[in-house]
């Protein structure tokens, strides 16, 4: 190429693509992204409880840079020391205590299997009158139903062991996607806010401004969402171990803490934890109350029961009810929807998405009809209303000053 013949780049503006091209280099993209998701689909939990993870981080990091005028990485750096060193002494404290429960269920089972026959002789020896008639089970010879409870106790006893490596096979498996999690949520906690500066950066500028409302609205959902659970996390737990404790339960702090946890899963958690609770009461030998492990149980789930019931009527209709607006039959559709699809991830995360998409369906069907979308409706509505917690301070501020005032 000569001289002459020389283009100038700077100069040259790129042509516009024609509408037809530009739909089906978009569809294709979507496609290609598609079928990379799927060939990248065992990886794709982890990604997203990463991006939860730095998401959750965000804010404890901007604070801590703005009281101590640290670095981000250093603040980050900090967060995650501070993380990995609770993540370790809970790891260890809960695989100690899980080890010793599944040590104490074979030794009941020892238990049962070595004192199932004298219990049933006992049992038999015993005259039942029912009405006019009398029943002695003991002319009955029941030694073959006896030794075949024993026989099919006997394997599950032997099966210690087998237990034992699957849950050390789960554990491991558990800490490996864990440090993958904690891994990719370091760097993405790091570089954030540019990668929300980048896909604001990707969308055409008319709808920039859109674009950036939306992603403020879905922000509010998410910040809110986060906030009930650890609101509702902290509150059941402290009234689970409270009432346990009351009952006289065995490991009610352990208990308090599972139901905390368990608060983040929709619907089943609190139903999950009331079934551990009463499972703890039917094989604790004794309680303060001098009842029988069943009575003591059903006391146990009448509890569960009323904590429920506080939980469904009291703290989640005004935590998560007013920073989402879903209707509970809502809720419960998509845990089920979300749980068949996605697992656990789905059931963690299945209220916060329908409300995300419920805001983007919103806005699409706006711009279908040519009007204009509500501005800001998560955020407007999050300042108008103070949430129940926000309430709560200001009232016990406002207690306080009649105090203040009488001691001036």
């Amino acid at each position: 190429m000569t001289d002459d013949q020389s283009i100038d780049v700077d100069s040259t503006k790129s042509p516009v693509w024609k509408q037809s091209t530009r739909l089906v280099v978009g569809v294709l993209l979507i496609l290609l992204a598609i079928q990379l998701l799927y060939q990248l689909r065992q990886f794709l939990i982890p990604f997203i409880l990463a991006l939860l993870l730095a998401y959750i981080l965000h804010p404890v990091v901007l604070r801590l840079q703005k009281s101590t005028g640290m670095s981000r990485g250093l603040a980050v750096a900090l967060i995650y020391v501070v993380i990995v060193i609770v993540l370790a002494a809970a790891t260890t404290g809960l695989g100690l205590a899980l080890a010793n429960r599944i040590a104490d269920f074979g030794e009941f089972l020892s238990g049962v299997s070595r004192d199932l026959p004298d219990f049933v002789k006992d049992l038999l020896a015993i005259e039942y009158v029912i009405g006019p008639w009398t029943v002695n089970l003991g002319e009955a010879n029941l030694d073959t139903f006896i030794d075949g409870i024993s026989s099919a106790i006997t394997p599950l006893i032997s099966q210690t062991g087998i237990i034992l490596r699957g849950v050390a096979g789960a554990t491991a498996s558990l800490v490996g996607t864990s440090v993958l999690v904690l891994v990719i949520g370091f760097y993405l906690l790091l570089y954030l806010e540019r990668f929300a500066w980048a896909i604001i950066g990707w969308v055409p500028a008319p709808y920039k401004s859109d674009a950036s409302r939306i992603m403020t609205d879905a922000g509010a959902i998410w910040q809110s969402f986060f906030r009930g659970q650890l609101i509702m996390g902290l509150a059941v737990g402290t009234m689970t171990a409270f009432i346990m404790s009351i009952l006289g339960l065995r490991n009610s702090i352990g208990l308090g803490v599972l139901a905390g946890v368990l608060e983040f899963v929709p619907i089943f958690g609190p139903w999950i934890t009331a079934v551990v609770s009463v499972l703890v009461a039917l094989f604790q030998v004794t309680n303060p109350w001098g009842l029988t492990p069943i009575s003591y149980a059903l006391i146990v789930l009448a509890a569960g029961i009323l904590i429920q019931q506080i939980e469904n009527n009291i703290l989640y209709p005004r935590v998560i009810g007013q920073s989402l607006a879903l209707n509970p039959l809502v809720v419960l559709l998509a845990v089920l929807a979300a749980g068949s699809l996605f697992g656990i991830v789905g059931l963690l995360l299945a209220a916060p998405v329908v409300a995300t998409a419920r805001l983007c369906l919103g806005y699409l069907y706006w711009k279908t009809v040519g009007a204009d979308p509500p501005k800001s409706t998560y955020v407007d509505r999050r300042k108008s209303k103070p949430s129940f917690y926000r309430q709560l301070a200001s009232r016990i501020q406002n207690l306080r000053k009649p105090k203040e005032k009488a001691d001036a």
